[in-house]
């Protein structure tokens, strides 16, 4: 009897220390996986936001920016010489207390918005990063209703600047339009 007694408590341990079994392990490995994946594509998918943001973000303040720039350089204008009174232009010119202003665009890939002062060296006004795809330049010259001697210049812009990528997943595009009257 002692015998017998002595052989359940050998094998007893056994069974409790023999580990996983083969199913067991596929079953865990399976949902491993599963969670895995989940996670991978929650990650992908925060990255793609973020990114997208940025995105929209760098357009914005590319956008902002120029708007501004161009804006108040013909607020203070004392004239347009480009465009033409009710023509359209890519190209702005202004007389700014007797200096020239020049917007124009330059480059092919991207093309971008650039500011000159007179004959010094062009600065850019939207970053490589940005694709300007249209702007274009209005002036209009307004007469008083009561006095025809009264005039005023008036010139308008539209501006479109896009995310410079050729991934489809980054295509974002902004645009804007101004109208401002020279000071005179």
């Amino acid at each position: 009897m002692n015998i017998s007694n002595k052989k359940e408590n050998k094998s007893s341990p056994l069974k409790a220390n023999r580990g996983f079994s083969i199913l067991e392990l596929l079953i865990y490995m399976a949902i491993f996986s599963i969670i895995s994946l989940a996670l991978i594509d929650i990650i992908g998918a925060l990255s793609r936001g973020w990114t997208r943001s940025q995105v929209e973000a760098e357009v914005q303040q590319n956008l902002r920016y120029a708007v501004n720039s161009i804006s108040q350089d013909i607020k203070n204008a004392s004239s347009v010489t480009t465009p033409d009174v009710n023509l359209s232009s890519n190209n702005l010119d202004l007389n700014l207390g007797g200096v020239s202003y020049k917007y124009f665009l330059t480059g092919l890939n991207p093309p971008i918005l650039q500011k000159q002062i007179s004959l010094s060296a062009a600065e850019n006004v939207t970053t490589d990063k940005v694709k300007v795809i249209d702007i274009k330049f209005y002036t209009f010259l307004n007469q008083a209703s009561t006095n025809s001697q009264i005039q005023a210049t008036t010139t308008q812009f539209f501006i479109k600047i896009g995310y410079n990528s050729n991934n489809p997943e980054f295509s974002y595009q902004q645009s804007a339009t101004s109208t401002i009257n020279l000071r005179q």
